[in-house]
């Protein structure tokens, strides 16, 4: 399969601008159709405070004994400071400019769609539409007053191949050095597949088996070996590589061998559990989202 429909999720942040330059490349290597959509975070006010808080007597003044029990029980609303909401419209119109000023340079057709973090519906159909999603990981320290979307929340539900950058780094081109986690199941298998149009290209590709017993390593050892035989099979030449991490994560061994590799993406299943099994005691995939050094090409 050959990526004719491009998605990719910005931001007001540097790594929002990474992000559309990274999926610009990308659509111009495939000739794809490349949509952008600036999801504005949603705007969170603190809690209210009680009604003169912070404020001497002196500043309120005499008031009425019915006008101190107002203002001593019931609590002030707090205004949620225009300075985010007037930086975040700057930042989708220079995004907006510098995309629309790109496509004509690179001969591409694109549409551009800003939506409001409380749109996720639409941008889940928007999503379902797309050959390949792009997304940034959710920042570790969040703007004050802005609450940013989370990769999980698109990734769960649009049953797409979704690449998750990492908010840190510079990522303008993948696909040359690749780290598949390969384990047999459903999860990883749908990946790998997912992750064929981007492996094309590639020098090298990795697929590794990670099991905490030698015996996972030896009942897995055939499939391992038969996955590196069906890549070759699309033209990728890709080396099977098995690992026995008993005391190690196994998102600690795939990132510890992607810089060894210097792989510029890690391919894995998602959420092999239940989301919310997941996000209670933790999980590869909770793991990668949160240390991910690269980006992850992730299918669910």
């Amino acid at each position: 399969m050959v990526l004719r429909d491009i998605m990719v999720c910005l931001d007001g942040t540097p790594a929002g601008e990474g992000r559309l330059e990274l999926a610009l490349n990308l659509a111009q290597a495939s000739k794809a159709h490349l949509t952008a959509v600036y999801c504005v975070p949603e705007l969170h006010a603190p809690p209210p405070l009680p009604a003169g808080a912070g404020l001497p007597p002196t500043v309120l003044g005499p008031v009425s004994p019915d006008g101190a029990g107002a203002i001593g029980g019931e609590p002030m609303p707090v205004p949620i400071s225009a300075m985010p909401v007037l930086a975040e419209a700057e930042h989708a119109d220079a995004a907006e400019q510098r995309f629309r000023q790109e496509l004509p340079l690179r001969e591409l057709n694109g549409e551009w769609r800003s939506l409001n973090r409380d749109d996720l519906p639409e941008l889940v159909q928007l999503a379902k539409s797309a050959d390949l999603v792009i997304l940034g990981q959710h920042p570790a320290n969040e703007t004050e007053g802005l609450v940013w979307l989370r990769p999980d929340d698109v990734m769960i539900e649009v049953g797409r191949p979704v690449l998750i950058v990492p908010e840190i780094g510079s990522f303008e081109r993948v696909g040359k050095r690749v780290l598949v986690a390969w384990d047999g199941t459903r999860e990883a298998n749908r990946a790998l597949h997912d992750a064929l149009p981007l492996l094309g290209g590639a020098e090298r590709v990795t697929v590794m088996h990670v099991g905490a017993q030698q015996a996972d390593l030896d009942r897995d050892r055939p499939w391992l070996e038969r996955i590196v035989h069906h890549l070759a099979r699309h033209g990728i030449n890709a080396r099977p590589e098995e690992s026995l991490h008993p005391a190690l994560s196994v998102q600690d061994a795939l990132l510890s061998r992607a810089a060894d590799l210097a792989a510029d993406m890690i391919v894995a299943g998602a959420y092999h559990h239940s989301l919310l099994r997941e996000s209670v005691f933790g999980g590869v995939s909770r793991s990668l989202l949160d240390h991910m050094t690269v980006p992850v090409l992730m299918s669910h």
